[in-house]
């Protein structure tokens, strides 16, 4: 069951030279066929070899128009933010006028717990002393609850480095950093679901505070790949997304990506080295989810991590059961699908389209025009139809329900999140054509078009997607 979900999952955004790719004409709203997919085969290592090419369309927009083919990395300056739509005309008129970079302002200007401020790190810390039994549960609890959604670790692996560290105590070694890093959020995960207090420090930040010194020293002064120091990096970007720093969170991600970078520098063995080392291929997705869902809603510095997500093959987390491995795997395909909408219709510069929404688009109303929409219409319904195929690709009893049903599984919760997210996005220029034409004649097939970035559930969960941002804690998606 689990390889027919992965093989699903992989044919949606993977390329496959053993069979020949079915063209879908876009212009005629023909679906995409899930069963031209990619051959998945699990190799000795754990990791899964799939040769992919990937799949083609047609289009009567551009000669050809590849939708498949278009990169799945989230283009710089895109218009997809919260920040961009506050600059938008009906948006000012309702709210007033607001700087562009609105919420990276904010966020830049949010203090740190006192315990993680830059202040603090020149006073040294006190001794490590709490109970074993504390901390083993601390461990369980991170495996239970934040190690399912970001599986960069082999538990077995980590029992050792536990145990190194019980005997030698807290020192300013990476594994230790790791262990504290690990502490923090078997801490944070736990933590009740409730409103945040500026004066109450987050749970965990006793345990962060011992992890931060070493994390940061190392990674500026070393120039070799850590296996160890990234998975802490990326673990620790984690916590600060569960406590709410998204711009700590992608500080600390880039740091690992660019020591994974370190890792395929060199070109001669960079697909081998993905594909054959079990740990980089699960450090590599888990970067790759956390870089883009901080890059989808500010403006920051990228990795080149996105570049290789074609020779990158899905991984294999031997210590997950079926549910959180098909999860994860939903989450990488999807991401990637997201990064595919972003470059299809929200470029930067008018390359993707014959007449793609421009760098200032929406900034008149004569923005979003029919024609322009008709031009995308062909390709939006394709996107579409990509994201149905990704939720009928999730094994039934995983697959999370597109209703008001609660769901009472986090991991579940968030596909339907990420699902809603997706149909937003494809469908948004169609709402933003009937809202900032409000004094003209809208047809009927367009405001058809704008209805359907909504379905009867997408205001309960659409809003949980402003709360949750990407990751930031997956106690907030808990609650539909």
């Amino acid at each position: 069951m689990l390889a027919e979900q992965q093989q699903h999952l992989t044919a949606l955004t993977s390329r496959d030279h053993s069979q020949s790719v079915s063209h879908v004409g876009l212009s005629q709203g023909a679906a995409l066929n899930a069963n031209s997919g990619s051959t998945i085969r699990a190799s000795a290592n754990g990791t899964q070899a799939a040769d992919d090419e990937p799949l083609q369309f047609s289009s009567d927009l551009r000669d050809p128009l590849d939708i498949a083919s278009e990169p799945m990395n989230i283009p710089a300056e895109h218009k997809t933010s919260s920040s961009y739509l506050l600059g938008l005309p009906a948006v000012k008129m309702l709210v007033g006028e607001y700087p562009t970079n609105l919420f990276f302002l904010l966020e830049s200007q949010s203090p740190l717990p006192p315990e993680l401020s830059p202040e603090q790190s020149q006073n040294p810390l006190p001794p490590f002393q709490i109970e074993r039994s504390v901390l083993d549960h601390l461990v369980s609890t991170f495996f239970l609850s934040v190690h399912v959604s970001h599986p960069v670790l082999d538990q077995a692996e980590f029992t050792e480095i536990y145990e190194r560290f019980l005997v030698k105590g807290a020192d300013s070694s990476t594994e230790s950093a790791l262990c504290m890093t690990v502490f923090a959020l078997g801490a944070v995960s736990s933590q009740p679901i409730g409103p945040c207090s500026a004066q109450i420090s987050p749970n965990g930040t006793r345990y962060m505070k011992y992890a931060l010194p070493t994390l940061m020293l190392r990674s500026l002064w070393l120039f070799s790949f850590d296996l160890t120091l990234a998975q802490a990096l990326v673990l620790a970007s984690v916590y600060f997304a569960y406590i709410v720093r998204p711009l700590h969170s992608w500080r600390l991600i880039y740091l690992a990506t660019n020591l994974l970078q370190l890792k395929l520098s060199s070109l001669d063995c960079q697909k081998q080295t993905l594909n054959t080392e079990v740990d980089i291929l699960r450090l590599f997705w888990s970067c790759f989810i956390i870089e883009c869902d901080r890059l989808a809603e500010l403006e920051l510095p990228r990795s080149s991590l996105q570049q290789l997500t074609d020779d990158a093959n899905l991984p294999r987390c031997g210590n997950l059961d079926d549910l959180h491995m098909t999860a994860y795997l939903a989450e990488i395909s999807i991401r990637r699908l997201l990064n595919r909408i972003h470059n299809s219709l929200y470029p930067r510069t008018p390359d993707s389209l014959n007449t793609p929404l421009s760098s200032t688009s929406l900034m008149t109303l004569e923005e979003f025009s029919i024609k322009e929409l008709n031009s995308i219409t062909s390709v939006c319904e394709e996107l579409h139809s990509q994201l149905d195929l990704w939720h009928a690709a999730i094994p039934e009893q995983f697959r999370p329900p597109l209703n008001f049903d609660e769901i009472d599984n986090d991991r579940i919760s968030i596909l339907r999140i990420r699902y809603y997210a997706a149909r937003h996005i494809i469908y948004r220029p169609f709402v933003l054509h009937v809202t900032t034409h409000t004094n003209s004649h809208v047809s009927s097939a367009i405001v058809e078009k704008a209805d359907s970035s909504r379905t009867e559930s997408i205001h309960m969960d659409f809003c949980t997607v402003f709360t949750w941002r990407g990751d930031y804690t997956n106690n907030v998606v808990a609650q539909p």
